[in-house]
């Protein structure tokens, strides 16, 4: 029995972690249908004598900002979550947010490097 629970445990304790896949398909989705159109691509524009222009908020940005808060959600679920861990394993508690954090980050940063528009 003993063993059972702490599979549960272990698995609701990784569960954050799929808001990534939940949200990966919608959110690329979207991201081709209307929030390039809205805010234009990452592409460099040109004025009319040749000179780059940098445009301000693109959708580019636009994914960091998604995917980063998305990574703070999943940090802010383990924060909650690292309550099932046993107390007298404070420093465990410690390693499994900074996993997760880091985790996250990497997650997002393979996303947003996937999704992005030059």
């Amino acid at each position: 029995m003993d063993r059972k629970f702490d599979f549960k445990k272990m698995l609701l304790l990784v569960s954050p972690l799929l808001a990534f896949a939940v949200l990966l398909v919608p959110y690329s989705w979207a991201n081709q249908a209307f929030i390039v159109d809205w805010l234009g691509c990452g592409c460099p524009k040109m004025d009319e004598l040749g000179n780059m222009i940098t445009p301000d908020f693109n959708a580019n940005d636009f994914t960091s900002l998604f995917w980063g808060l998305i990574s703070l959600c999943v940090t802010i679920s383990a924060v909650l979550l690292s309550r099932k861990i046993s107390k007298n394993k404070w420093w465990l508690r410690i390693v499994y947010v900074v996993g997760m954090l880091a985790v996250s980050l990497l997650i997002s940063y393979q996303f947003i490097q996937m999704m992005m528009w030059n």
